[in-house]
């Protein structure tokens, strides 16, 4: 269930989090340990990542178009999760520059935060393989709507 920012908040998940993906841990998203596998995170990560960047006006659909692509990522895990165990995956953009933007994320379950990662997006023609300029109105919109720091 996709949550926006007024669901997160009344949830008692505090920060300026725009958007969360509520869920449940799955049998498939377990290791030996009978606990949540640490590449699990990046798929709950990147799901999200999809969803919130589709829904800031995002186009995935024309390849011949600036894309936005994982430049890198970073994930701390805090605490284990099981079986069953509801969370919510929340993101925002912290940071935004000329070509790249930063997305933090968090992982929250019974009120506490789980995980949190970070990646580092960077705009992209991929027919020439270099990075270009992130649109205005992107940049104008993380500022606004997810108080990220220009650099």
């Amino acid at each position: 269930m996709i949550w926006d920012k007024n669901k997160i908040l009344s949830s008692g998940i505090k920060g300026d989090w725009v958007l969360g993906l509520h869920d449940f841990v799955r049998y498939s998203d377990l290791d030996t340990y009978d606990h949540v596998n640490n590449k699990i995170y990046h798929t709950w990560f990147e799901n999200l990542r999809i969803i919130y960047l589709m829904r800031s006006g995002f186009n995935f659909t024309n390849k011949k178009n600036a894309m936005p692509v994982v430049r890198a990522a970073n994930i701390e895990y805090n605490s284990a999760m099981f079986l069953d165990e509801e969370y919510t995956t929340v993101i925002r953009c912290s940071k935004v520059g000329n070509t790249s933007f930063d997305l933090d994320y968090e992982v929250h379950s019974a009120l506490e935060m789980r995980a949190k990662g970070q990646t580092k997006i960077v705009m992209a023609d991929l027919v020439a393989g270099k990075a270009v300029a992130l649109d205005n109105s992107f940049r104008e919109l993380f500022i606004k709507r997810d108080l990220a720091l220009h650099k």
